[in-house]
Formats: C-alpha cells, structure tokens, sequence
C-alpha cells in the first residue's frame, strides 16, 4: 500500500488517493490508515488523509455490510444495514467536512 500511495502522490496528487483509500477499503483499512498518517506527517495535506481514511473506512463497512446482507440470518439484515445507512452517513459527512 505504501508503494501504491507514492505512485499515486507521484502521478494523481491530492485527491487520487480517495480512489485508492476506496480500493484498499475493500479488503482492510490498517494498510491506509498507516499510509495516509505517513502521508500526512511527511507534509501531505492533513485534510486529504483524513477524508481517505473515512472514504477507506466506510467502503470497508460497507462490505462488511454487504457479506451480512447476503449471508447473515434475516433478523440480522434490517438492523445491519440501518446501522451500516447511519455510519456510512456520519462518514460521507466528516469526508465533506474535511
């Protein structure tokens, strides 16, 4: 991750790691978390790595979300996902607040 977020600081500054926080959402949120904090404190934009960690985070849940959907028991589903509907809003909001 760390080489994935150079390339991209490299060719797509700023806002391209949104895409790749998105990506590495997918599958974990640590790799991020640790790139974007070193992104951060080598001089990147604080406000950048922040929103990258929401973005990494909620597709994350978002996942999550959708494996319990499609697997967990029917009781489960309806407050999986307004649980899921209210995170996923408190993260797109701290995403536009940064």
């Amino acid at each position: 991750m760390l080489v994935v977020v150079k390339l991209v600081q490299r060719h797509l500054p700023g806002k391209g790691l949104y895409l790749v926080a998105a990506l590495s959402g997918l599958t974990d949120v640590d790799a991020i978390t640790l790139s974007m904090a070193g992104y951060a404190r080598e001089g990147g934009d604080a406000r950048i790595a922040v929103g990258a960690i929401a973005i990494a985070a909620m597709t994350n849940t978002l996942v999550k979300c959708g494996l319990v959907l499609a697997l967990g028991a029917g009781t489960l589903r309806p407050r999986i996902a307004l649980a899921t509907g209210l995170t996923a809003l408190a993260g797109a909001l701290a995403v536009l607040a940064s």
